[in-house]
C-alpha cells in the first residue's frame, strides 16, 4: 500500500519535445499514481504540439503555462509561481524516464528530513545511439560523479533547500547550480530507483554536450560557487582507460572533455533541448 503523502508540486519545463515527451509522459503518470501531486507543465517557445500530447497523456485538465518566450531558468522560475509554497518541489526533465516507485522513494526523504535535495540515479538507454556513444555512457555511469553526485534530470527539493537560493539565475547548468547551492551533507541519491534518459547520439554529441557543462560550471565560478566534483574522479576514469574492455569509451570520453574548449555554446537564455526519444 502507498503511504499517504502530503500535497507536492512539480515543474516540468518543456521545448518543443512533443515526440520525447509522448515516451516519457506514461512513465510520469504512472509514478505518480495515486499521489497527490500537482504537476505545472511549463512550454516555454513551443512550436509543435507539447501542449496537446500532455494533455493527450496528463487529462484535458493539465495544468499547462505557455510562455512566449525560451529559456529554460525562466520556465523553471514560472513553475516555481505557480506552485507558490508547494513543498515538497521537483523538478523534472522532459527525456527522463522515472522507473516505478520513485516518485514515494524521493518524498520519504524530504518528508522525514534526511535531506533537502534529492535525485533518482541516473541511467542510459543506449538503443539506437551509436556503439561509441553507448560505451562513452557507460563510462560516466561508472564514474564517481555519476553515482554519487548524479543529481541531474531528476531531481527534488524541500522547502529548506529551495530557500538556499531566490530566483532562478539564467544560467546554463540548472541542476549544476541546484547541487553547489545546497550543502553536501543534505543531498542524497536514492540509488534504487532511477531517471532514465538518453545519452547523446553519437561522438559529436558528448563533445556538444561537455561544451555545454564547461558553459555551466564557468557560470557557477561567476557567480562564487563552485561545482561539486567526489574525490577519485581522474583516477577511476584512468583506470578504465587501462581496462580492455572499458578502454574504448573512456579514451572516447577523455577526448570529449578535451575538444570540449573548441565548441561554441549558445546563451542559456535561448535554451534548445537536445532529446532523444527512447524509440
Amino acid at each position: 500500500m502507498t503511504p499517504a503523502f502530503p500535497p507536492f508540486g512539480i515543474v516540468v519545463p518543456i521545448r518543443n519535445e512533443a515526440a520525447t515527451l509522448r515516451e516519457t509522459l506514461p512513465a510520469l503518470v504512472q509514478s505518480i499514481g495515486q499521489l497527490p501531486a500537482r504537476p505545472v507543465w511549463v512550454c516555454n517557445e513551443c512550436s509543435d504540439d507539447s501542449a496537446e500530447v500532455i494533455r493527450e497523456f496528463a487529462g484535458q485538465d493539465a495544468e499547462i503555462l505557455i510562455l512566449p518566450h525560451a529559456g529554460k531558468s525562466t520556465a523553471l522560475q514560472a513553475g516555481d509561481d505557480a506552485l507558490e509554497r508547494l513543498f515538497p518541489r521537483f523538478y523534472l526533465d522532459a527525456d527522463v524516464k522515472l522507473s516505478p516507485g520513485a516518485l514515494p522513494a524521493l518524498l520519504h526523504l524530504l518528508l522525514s528530513g534526511q535531506a533537502d535535495l534529492v535525485a533518482a540515479r541516473r541511467s542510459h538507454e543506449t538503443s539506437g545511439v551509436t556503439a561509441l556513444s553507448a560505451a562513452m555512457a557507460r563510462t560516466w555511469d561508472a564514474l564517481p560523479y555519476a553515482q554519487e553526485m548524479g543529481f541531474l534530470g531528476a531531481i527534488g527539493v524541500s522547502s529548506a533547500g529551495r530557500a538556499c537560493w531566490g530566483r532562478w539565475p539564467i544560467v546554463m547548468g540548472d541542476d549544476l547550480f541546484v547541487t553547489a547551492s545546497i550543502a553536501p551533507d543534505r543531498r542524497q541519491i536514492v540509488t534504487h530507483v532511477t531517471g532514465t534518459t538518453r545519452p547523446p547520439a553519437d561522438f559529436v554529441g558528448w563533445v556538444r554536450m561537455r561544451a555545454r557543462w564547461r558553459q555551466g560550471e564557468a557560470e557557477l565560478r561567476a557567480m562564487g560557487l563552485i561545482a561539486a566534483k567526489p574525490p577519485g574522479q581522474r583516477r577511476a576514469l584512468l583506470r578504465q582507460m587501462v581496462t580492455p574492455r572499458l578502454a574504448l569509451g573512456a579514451w572516447a570520453f577523455a577526448a570529449a572533455r578535451l575538444l570540449a574548449p573548441l565548441v561554441h555554446t549558445t546563451p542559456a537564455s535561448g535554451w534548445q533541448p537536445d532529446r532523444r526519444t527512447f524509440r
